[in-house]
């Protein structure tokens, strides 16, 4: 069984370079709801089943591959989301909202809307799934969700490229590592 990974593909959005904290959520939810930029890929999709995340890039780079083949949404590979980590009307770098917003992720602060312990938790329970359907899977998704699941694939006996940044429109390959068991066997 593989799983392949796919990047969603890159979104058509500039971000500002300061926001306060109201626009930085507005620019958030644009961002989730803008189109994105149509590339090619080399991957071929014959004989596998492909999940694509709920948010719109996740779909619009499915339907940019132009495959017959159906695809299953899930909420279980939705991108990790950043809201404001305070309340101000103080412009900050666009960077420190994206770094701070990520640092109340890793504490599990539930000022967003998802914690480390939720993502893990989703993570096991997409693995689960996967696992029971026993073919190859293609997942179109998101970077920093997928730069979790890989840690999660590599601790659950999964071989594949473990770094942390994947471009968009990437395909990474993971399989899952069959151990042998030797038997000991006496000899009269």
């Amino acid at each position: 069984m593989n799983i392949y990974l796919m990047r969603h593909f890159k979104v058509d959005f500039k971000w500002d370079t300061k926001y306060n904290s109201k626009e930085f959520k507005l620019a958030c939810e644009k961002y989730d709801n803008s189109n994105i930029i149509p590339q090619k890929t080399s991957f071929g999709i014959e004989n596998i089943k492909i999940y694509t995340s709920d948010l719109i890039r996740s779909q619009l780079t499915y339907k940019a591959l132009k495959t017959k083949k159906e695809t299953h949404r899930t909420s279980l590979i939705n991108e990790v989301p950043i809201i404001p980590f305070i309340n101000t009307y103080f412009r900050l770098p666009t960077f420190i909202w994206m770094i701070l917003g990520r640092i109340q992720w890793y504490l599990n602060i539930k000022k967003q809307v998802e914690t480390k312990r939720d993502t893990y938790i989703k993570i096991n329970k997409l693995i689960c799934k996967l696992e029971n359907e026993k073919r190859d899977i293609l997942l179109i998704g998101h970077g920093f969700y997928f730069s979790q699941l890989k840690k999660v694939l590599k601790k659950n006996k999964y071989s594949g490229n473990g770094k942390n940044y994947y471009k968009n429109g990437e395909v990474i390959k993971f399989n899952k590592i069959i151990e042998s068991t030797h038997l000991n066997q006496k000899t009269e």
